[in-house]
Parts: structure tokens; sequence; C-alpha cells
């Protein structure tokens, strides 16, 4: 039984629009705001006879100069069934939300055919971690739909029990020393409790003598032997110092060498590499290290890139892949998340903002207005957001609270 009932429809006609009324209408009119309808108990989701999607400033649809926001009718593949799972994944109730989607595929007709919906419904068994269901879905989904279905992910782990704070952000500041221990702990034990994806900043680190490269090499060489997925953000300062010591050979201190493999290893680069580890056997008369890398070394965030404000025009999809991504990780909630706050810092300065929300847990109803209104006040300065990654449940989401399906694309492997 959904949760929200539809509308009674009206019974006179709505009057003939005119043509050029979609250019002339007030896009704010109809805009959810964060904090406003987002937490009260008595939103009642309609379910209109298309839908409606807001395509003004999608970047598939227009390029990140045009201010005009079109109202078009479109469903992006939502319906009933899938609205009201989404809004009960989004307030915390994964089950229900689970059963509510298992049901409306086997006997709602709008869920039947509507892929997101099926995919919604995978996103969850991939997230509890219910494999059986998974795959047996998956053949159901090959007969509905006649395409490919979803795989299962082995390296996504289900939680185990209560779940620990997720990694977040985390970053060193000033000289790497001993005393830089304090700063690390935070690192040391999102690794040891093998939590959610940390992004760990290096952008800050100053200067860095033989102790301080030591453990900050021997911190990240546990996380890769423990296959942690730990996304390492802007190193160039960090690595070029690093390089400055290595050319001095031993004068340079063995911290410095074992720090620069290190960071190699993280950035996937083994013909540095392994030109690098033979020259340190060389200098050190050792064994030279072997290539172990860690996992998602390739999946980390790039580093900065300046993208021209033609070429994001032209082709916006190639200039989000030359640029920086922002990476989101955990519970999108409430009407000032965190994760909106670092998008407003990301945007200064460019014209194209890709963010990557594969590591998103979940996103609550305010907290979806919250991104609403984010990405519509960037994008009328004449920037545009792009949004990798999302699972089908976080998607849903997003589209149901009014982000335009132009804005989502798919992650790269």
């Amino acid at each position: 039984m959904a949760l929200f009932p539809k509308l009674p429809a009206k019974k006179h006609a709505p009057p003939k629009p005119d043509a050029n009324s979609h250019r002339d209408s007030n896009p704010a009119a109809g805009t959810p705001a964060a904090g406003s309808n987002a937490g009260a108990g008595g939103y009642r989701p309609a379910k209109p006879s298309g839908g409606i999607t807001i395509t003004g400033f999608g970047l598939v649809e227009a390029s990140p100069t045009r201010r005009v926001i079109e109202v078009t009718h479109g469903n992006a593949g939502m319906c009933a069934v899938l609205e009201n799972a989404v809004l009960l994944y989004a307030s915390g109730h994964a089950d229900a939300a689970r059963t509510l989607l298992a049901e409306g595929v086997e006997s709602d007709p709008e869920a039947q055919v509507s892929p997101l919906a099926w995919l919604a419904l995978f996103d969850l068994l991939q997230r509890t971690g219910e494999r059986n269901a998974f795959e047996q879905l998956a053949l159901q989904y090959v007969v509905r739909f006649e395409r490919s279905a979803p795989t299962w992910n082995d390296r996504i782990r289900p939680p185990t029990g209560p779940r620990a704070p997720v990694g977040g952000y985390i970053g060193v500041t000033g000289k790497l020393t001993a005393a830089s221990a304090t700063q690390l702990e935070a690192l040391k034990r999102a690794i040891a409790r093998n939590v959610s994806q940390a992004r760990f900043d290096l952008a800050a680190v100053t200067d860095f003598d033989d102790a301080g490269a030591r453990l900050l090499a021997d911190v990240l060489g546990e996380a890769r032997r423990k296959q942690y997925p730990l996304g390492l953000q802007r190193q160039d300062n960090l690595r070029r110092a690093l390089e400055a010591a290595v050319k001095k050979g031993q004068a340079g201190g063995e911290g410095a060498w074992l720090l620069s493999l290190e960071l190699l290893q993280w950035q996937g680069d083994r013909a540095s590499f392994d030109d690098r580890a033979v020259d340190y056997a060389v200098t050190f008369e050792v064994s030279p290290p072997s290539w172990e890398p860690p996992v998602l070394a390739g999946d980390t965030a790039p580093q900065i890139a300046v993208v021209p404000e033609a070429a994001a025009e032209s082709d916006p999809v190639a200039a989000a892949r030359g640029a920086e991504s922002l990476a989101w990780t955990g519970v999108v909630a409430g009407p000032h998340p965190a994760q909106v706050a670092k998008l407003v810092e990301f945007a200064e300065g460019r014209v194209v903002l890709p963010v990557d929300m594969s590591e998103v847990e979940r996103v609550d109803f305010v907290g979806a207005g919250a991104v609403y209104n984010a990405i519509k006040s960037i994008e009328e300065q004449r920037r545009s957001v792009q949004i990798f990654g999302a699972t089908p449940i976080i998607r849903a989401m997003l589209l149901l609270i009014g982000i335009p399906s132009g804005h989502f694309y798919k992650k790269a492997n």
C-alpha cells in the first residue's frame, strides 16, 4: 500500500499554455527548499501524469552559461512505489524500503516497467549483502527488460553491525616530524576500524624531516597492506619536495625515499616505482621493495587541473575528466550538510564541478533539498555540477527532489 496516495484528478480542463510559457515561467515557484517542507510530516508527493523534470541547468541539455530554466514533462523512471521507497530509505528505514520495492516489482504495474525501481532494489540488496536474492532478481530483470542485469560487486562489504563513523575528511598540516603522529591518529583509527573510505589531504604539508617522512610512509603502507580504500588528495607539493630530496641520494634521507615509493604505489605508477625501487636498492644497499598497489589506487581523486571555460562549454564531460573531483561520503542529512559546504568551497575558481557520490550511504529529504538549492545557486553563477557514481537509490532521491537527470553520469571503472 503506497504511503502517499494519488491526488484525485481535476475535472476542469487546464488552460492551453502559451508557446513561450516555459521560457517566462518562474522556476523558483515549485522549487523545494532545504528545511522548508522537507521535514514536514504532511508532505504528500503527488504523482502527476508525467512528472516534472527541470532541465535548464542540466549539462546534457544546456551549456554551463545558460541561465533560463525550462520546465518539461518526463518522469525519469520514477513511480509511486519508488517514490515511497526512496522516502523510507531516506528516513533510515532500509528494510521497509526494500520490502516495498520487492513487492512493487512483483505486483505494481508501474514499478514492473520502471528500470530505476528495479535498479534501486538491486542497490539495496547489494548494500545488505543479500546475494542470493540479488541473483534471483537479476534473472527476472533480464526476462523483463531483455537487457543485461547489474552484477554483484564483491568489493562492496555490507555492514556487520552498528556502523562506525565514516572515514570522512582527514588532513595533516605543517612540517612532517615525529610529532605529526598526533595528527595521523585519526587516519590510523579509520584504518584499524575499517570504516568507510577516508579522504586524506596532503595539500597543507609544508616540509618534512626523516622521522616524519618515515612515519607517514609507515601509515600509508599499513593502509595499503590492509587494502583500505584511502583517497589521497592534493599530493603535488609534497611530491615535488620528495623528488628534490631523492635527487640528493643518501643525503636526502631514507625516509624521503620510502615515502616517495609509497606515494608511487598509491598513484598506481608502476614504471616510475620500479625505476625508483632499483635506485633505492643501489643507494642504500638493500633489497628493493615489491610492487603491491593498494585497493582503489586508480580511483582516488585526480590532481587539480585548470579547465578553460570554452573547453567546458564545448565538451563538459571531457572537461570534468580533467578537473579535480569532490568525493562525498557518509550520510547527507539536515539543512546544512557538511558535504554541501564542501561543494560551495570547491566551486571557487572552477567552471565544471564533478562530484563523486559513489560512497554516499544515504541522503535524507532535508539534505536532498539542501543539495538541490546549492546546485541551483552554483549554476545560476554560470557554473556546472556533474554527479558521478550515485547509486540508484541515491539518484532516485535526488531526482525526486527535483535535480534533473542530465546531471548524472556513470563513474568510469
